[in-house]
């Protein structure tokens, strides 16, 4: 699951995933149908029915969120890195275990880099940043050029086809999982900290993701979640869609840029990407009912499940009459303690959170 990345993400479901496993399969039966994620966000509930059996379609509107899902769903067995491995890019690398796998030796090749200054190191660290405007301490200067080389290195790979899709969504994946165990921030990518962390001192280090075993055929697109649904047929429809003002690729402009390298253009003290393509009508109060309902309208589902919250912008009662719609719906209650960026949960910050439920097609 993603809290094996160490990221905490706004909205995360990493501790719901028993009250919606044992309400989904609750309402639908145990049966592995196919089951349909249009915010996957950080894959943690793709993943988990993936790992339950079921055949898992994902989406997410940013890159990151949809690499992430891609490194979990299409590996479906550890990958062989033939091409990597048979043009010997790898020769001379030792691994320190017995039973050592391609993967470990791609990992152990890509711990033990050669570190160098590329986007990463002149925006985001104090070195590259030393004579510009903006001082900028996302990572140390020895993090930063590890994460330019690795994610670098990998980009070479992919356009000198030494590694495929799967392969290198999880190298990414793996390279984020790092970054985000050495970052200089609180929580989200929105700033960084004044004081250096504990964390962020410590050397980036690369470690295996554990692959989930699968027989089926998982799917991955990046795109808006209402184009998606008027696409997709499954049995069960899960919707996550975000709840609050945050815009995910704003707050996570960083991850963003590491999942599809393209150095762009930032600007202000944050070192803020452009991310006003990945502006979501559900972070808007003004447009986030008419999203859902436009959703819920064109959803080609035996089930459909909606978690939300009752500190969103669109109200209890609102939502009960946009699924009204489409039959009578049922909704399960569980209070549970609010995400705070900065790790602290309190009694006083306990929320409800809401699975809505709606069964039966147009």
């Amino acid at each position: 699951m993603f809290e094996e990345l160490g990221l905490r993400f706004i909205g995360s479901k990493a501790a719901l995933l028993p009250f919606i496993e044992e309400n989904i399969r609750k309402i639908c039966g145990t049966e592995q149908s196919r089951f349909g994620d249009l915010f996957c966000g950080t894959a943690v509930v793709s993943r988990h029915f993936k790992k339950l059996g079921y055949e898992v379609i994902a989406n997410d509107n940013l890159a990151f969120c949809a690499t992430s899902a891609k490194a979990v769903l299409l590996n479906n067995h550890e990958p062989s890195f033939s091409n990597l491995i048979s043009s010997r890019e790898l020769k001379n690398v030792q691994v320190g275990k017995l039973l050592a796998t391609p993967y470990d030796f791609v990992l152990s090749f890509l711990d033990r880099i050669t570190p160098e200054p590329n986007f990463i190191y002149n925006e985001y660290s104090p070195g590259g940043t030393a004579r510009s405007r903006y001082k900028r301490q996302y990572f140390s200067d020895a993090n930063a050029q590890k994460i330019d080389a690795i994610r670098g290195k990998i980009a070479e790979w992919q356009k000198n086809q030494l590694i495929n899709e799967e392969e290198a969504s999880l190298l990414i994946y793996d390279l984020i999982r790092a970054t985000n165990k050495i970052a200089n921030i609180a929580g989200t990518y929105g700033y960084f900290m004044k004081e250096w962390d504990a964390r962020a001192r410590k050397p980036l280090t690369l470690m295996r993701s554990t692959i989930v075993e699968s027989k089926k055929r998982h799917e991955v697109y990046q795109n808006d979640a209402n184009k998606v649904a008027k696409k997709l047929r499954c049995e069960i429809l899960y919707l996550d869609p975000p709840y609050t003002w945050r815009h995910y690729g704003a707050y996570y402009h960083l991850l963003e840029t590491i999942a599809k390298w393209d150095r762009p253009q930032v600007s202000g003290n944050s070192g803020l990407r452009p991310w006003q393509d990945t502006k979501s009508r559900y972070c808007m109060r003004d447009q986030a009912s008419d999203a859902l309902q436009d959703l819920v309208r064109s959803a080609n589902a035996d089930h459909i499940f909606l978690s939300y919250n009752n500190e969103g912008l669109i109200s209890h009662k609102r939502i009960l009459s946009i699924l009204s719609e489409r039959g009578t719906p049922d909704v399960i209650e569980m209070k549970h303690r609010k995400y705070k960026s900065n790790g602290i949960m309190t009694e006083q910050n306990v929320v409800v959170e809401r699975l809505y439920h709606i069964t039966g097609r147009q």
